[in-house]
Parts: C-alpha cells; structure tokens; sequence
C-alpha cells in the first residue's frame, strides 16, 4: 500500500512539473486535484496501458521501443480527458510532459526500491 501511494505522489509530482516546466501544459486545480490526478494516471497505466502495449507489440519492435513513447503520450492524453483540471494544447507539449513525468518516477522508483 506505501508502494501505491508513493506512485500517485510521484505521479502528482510529475504532473505539477511539467504543468509549471512545459509550456503548453496546463493544471487548473488544487492538490485535492493533483493527487486525482496521478492516481487515475497510474490506474490507466495499470490497466489499459498493458492492453495497448500487447496489441502495438510489432510497432514497438519494429520501432525499436520508441513507440512507448506514442503510448505514454495517448495515455496522457486520455488522463486530460478523464481530469478535466488537465490541459494539454499540443503533441509535442505532451510529449515534453511524457518525458519530465517519465524521469520523476523513474527517479521515484529507484528511490522506492533501495528503500527496501
């Protein structure tokens, strides 16, 4: 249960960042929001991001895992319109989001994981 709740923190955090780094991403709430925010982030890349990954896997291949980053940025696309409080206004502002959001829990999770 720490584990989860450190990955919506995480999620949260990267999200804030790259509403206050990227231009042309936007958060219109509070922290209540925020912390929605990453949870339904992490619920959506717990369960539709596998099912999306599994039919693209010749794309990834073929791509050589560069496609993941197309899936993150569908799947945060999908965040936007399932938390209205999110605004995202181009691909490649999405993009640049992807990558800061990606880095924080990335950093989060090699934090997690020498914690144990």
């Amino acid at each position: 249960m720490l584990r989860f709740i450190a990955y919506v923190l995480s999620n949260a955090l990267g999200i804030w960042a790259s509403a206050r780094l990227v231009a042309g991403v936007h958060f219109f709430g509070n922290w209540k929001w925020l912390i929605l925010a990453g949870a339904v982030l992490g619920l959506i890349n717990f369960l539709i991001k596998p099912i999306i990954k599994i039919i693209a896997t010749p794309l990834i291949w073929i791509t050589l895992g560069l496609f993941t980053i197309v899936i993150n940025v569908l799947m945060l696309y999908l965040l936007a319109k399932i938390v209205g409080a999110l605004v995202i206004d181009s691909w490649i502002a999405a993009f640049w989001a992807v990558i800061l959001i990606s880095a924080i829990n990335f950093l989060a999770s090699s934090m997690i994981r020498e914690g144990e």
